[in-house]
């Protein structure tokens, strides 16, 4: 606990008569307790929910939200209707964009009403455990104050809720009586909301206490600081993992949940897997980041909460409150950052699956976090500024930016994942994506004589449009495919360019780095609906360059279903999903390299069919997965 103290000439002249009315000096503040670090008092953003007031209203509003935003929608797209009649272009383009942002605005009242209902929200300490989450300052006692001697705690900035604690509960009411400026009073500090944008506000703030009496007053001061939002990391412990409910008619995709559910639980997690409602939106990695937030509590041990970041991505929109109607209660708070679109953004990128955290490095003991793009200076494209902003605005984690342009989701988690290495140099490595090592897996199956056979071994029974969908074509036809080639090299050198970016700024090293074989491909839904097109078109010209914009595409999706796109489990254990490599001599050739690579790091990789469920809609088992880790056993200020 902190303590607010006046001492020298200004509070000699307040203890007694020593110094005449109006006497001023220079108020000291002296600081000790445990929520003290570098110089200021940390306090939390007291954004959860400890009493369960929120999450029904949420639920509440999340379902009248539905037919208020099809109003929404209607009376958008009957306004752009009219202005696309409008004569004069660059006034219609004008009031479009006006349109957009009001449209935008409109379609987020909803996660804005959610996202307010938090033990912030009122001047009220909601109980017991609400009361935990104060940072606690105490005013020293002026024993010999007079009976007309007074207090007032005042703070610099409204970010910045105090109480006092009194016999009737924690009051809002600042103002000190005689009484206890004698005896001293606790306080409790909590910010009321993140600090988002440090241009705005760093979460910096100033506590003072006016002590008057004998005509004279003094003043002591503390400096605050709020916690920073921190991105949970690999190698913290699963407490809990989640994934949404598969649809009814995916059989493959319930069968992958269950089999997790079963590897979840020995590695003791309670409750296995839980489903959550997401709707429509079955990618429960990009609705949102798991984040934390924490202080030294009592003796020093960690007080706090976890931090949802709901995603900006306007498609995520909708799936992603299930952090406020599933989710966000005691010790969890839900966050919502928003954002209006721009013309022409790539919004993938602000799925969550597009940010990772590297674990602790020297200069960064609390991880790194990247992020997929064209950059940060990007325009138009993405990621968000609103988000990149938030993150930088920590202070801690200091965003660095990978180039994920060159994939047709642009995810990070395509090809990058981090996980515990016990024993190696940092107690962590990197998995990354080898579509190099790959094309090599597929030669050699070639020269084995069995390059004739079906590249993907052991296909289930595949009805429409999984048929179309899953490449038949055997490995020899693979490799004399001149697309499929080039998509791997491509990919093969942009993700070269990547590690060259991490081994530069965060310090890797090839000693750091597990390559984990893959296979890209440029058919991706993308080319299935360009390709349908082309068949309507024709001869001519125009078929004719469409035809040419069809084989000149190289951007990539995975081929082969992504291992490194897969889930981080305790105890050394990893899901990946099933690969379908080659088979040869009744193993799957992908398989077996898979399980070496990780096995020589000591990991036990079980692998689970998501092929016709995630794979096909271009995500993986990491895609369609979150956890909880054991972050606030973290002590970050250290």
């Amino acid at each position: 606990m902190s303590r607010l103290l006046l001492t020298g000439a200004v509070a000699a002249g307040l203890l007694g008569s020593a110094l005449p009315a109006g006497a001023v000096g220079g108020p000291v503040a002296a600081l000790h307790g445990d929520h003290l670090t570098g110089g200021s008092v940390l306090f939390l953003a007291n954004l959860d929910d400890d009493a369960g007031r929120c999450r029904a209203k949420a639920r509440t509003v999340a379902k009248d939200a539905v037919a208020q935003e099809a109003a929404y929608d209607d009376a958008f797209y009957q306004r752009k209707e009219e202005l696309e009649k409008e004569p004069d272009k660059e006034k219609a383009e004008r009031l479009y964009q006006e349109l957009v942002r009001t449209y935008q605005r409109q379609k987020n009242v909803a996660d804005r009403t959610m996202a307010a209902c938090n033990d912030a929200a009122d001047a009220v300490v909601n109980g017991a455990q609400d009361a935990k989450d104060l940072a606690r300052v105490r005013t020293a006692p002026w024993v010999g104050a007079p009976a007309g001697a007074t207090g007032r705690i005042t703070v610099s900035t409204d970010h910045v809720r105090v109480f006092v604690k009194r016999t009737s509960g924690w009051s809002p009411s600042t103002v000190l009586t005689a009484d206890e400026v004698r005896h001293g009073v606790e306080l409790g500090i909590e910010g009321r909301d993140i600090v988002r944008d440090a241009a705005a506000w760093d979460g910096t703030a100033t506590l003072k206490l006016v002590v008057s009496g004998n005509g004279s007053s003094a003043t002591g001061a503390l400096a605050l600081k709020e916690a920073p939002v921190l991105t949970q990391l690999n190698t913290q412990r699963v407490q809990k993992v989640f994934a949404g409910a598969a649809g009814d008619s995916d059989k493959v995709g319930a069968a992958w949940r269950k089999q997790v559910d079963k590897v979840v639980k020995q590695t003791g997690v309670p409750g296995g897997v839980q489903l959550l409602d997401q709707g429509d939106d079955s990618w429960t990695q990009d609705l949102f980041e798991p984040a934390y937030m924490s202080i030294p509590g009592p003796g020093g041990k960690p007080q706090g909460m976890k931090v949802l970041l709901g995603s900006v991505n306007d498609s995520r929109r909708v799936g992603s409150r299930v952090i406020f109607t599933d989710l966000a209660g005691a010790d969890v708070a839900g966050v919502h950052v928003e954002h209006v679109p721009v013309p022409e953004e790539n919004d993938s990128y602000d799925s969550m699956g597009n940010l990772e955290t590297i674990p602790p490095t020297p200069g960064h003991p609390v991880g790194r976090i990247v992020i997929g793009g064209d950059g940060f200076e990007h325009g138009k494209t993405g990621p968000a500024p609103e988000m990149v902003t938030l993150l930088k605005s920590q202070g801690m984690q200091d965003p660095l930016a990978l180039d994920t342009s060159w994939l047709t989701v642009g995810h990070v988690d395509e090809f990058l994942q981090f996980v515990v290495v016990p024993g190696s140099r940092w107690g962590w490595k990197a998995l990354v994506a080898d579509p190099a090592a790959g094309l090599e897996l597929l030669r050699g199956v070639q020269k084995s004589g069995h390059g004739g056979e079906i590249m993907h071994g052991g296909l289930p029974e595949l009805e429409w449009p999984y048929d179309l969908r899953i490449d038949q074509r055997s490995t020899s036809e693979f490799l004399a495919d001149q697309q499929f080639v080039e998509t791997n090299e491509r990919a093969a050198a942009k993700i070269q360019a990547n590690v060259e970016v991490l081994k530069a700024q965060a310090g890797l090293t090839d000693a750091d780095l597990v390559r984990v074989p893959s296979l890209f491909t440029a058919k991706s839904m993308d080319y299935g609906m360009l390709e349908t097109e082309i068949s309507q078109l024709e001869d001519g010209p125009e078929k004719d360059q469409a035809i040419a914009k069809l084989h000149a595409m190289r951007d990539a999706v995975a081929e082969i279903p992504g291992a490194v796109n897969g889930l981080v489990l305790n105890g050394g254990r990893y899901v990946a999903p099933k690969p379908y490599g080659p088979v040869v001599d009744g193993q799957d050739v992908f398989a077996t390299a898979i399980g070496k690579a990780l096995g020589g790091i000591g990991y036990q990789v079980t692998y689970a069919d998501d092929l016709t469920s995630e794979h096909v809609s271009e995500g993986e088992i990491h895609c369609a997965t979150n956890t909880l880790r054991d972050s606030l056993s973290t002590r970050w200020w250290n």
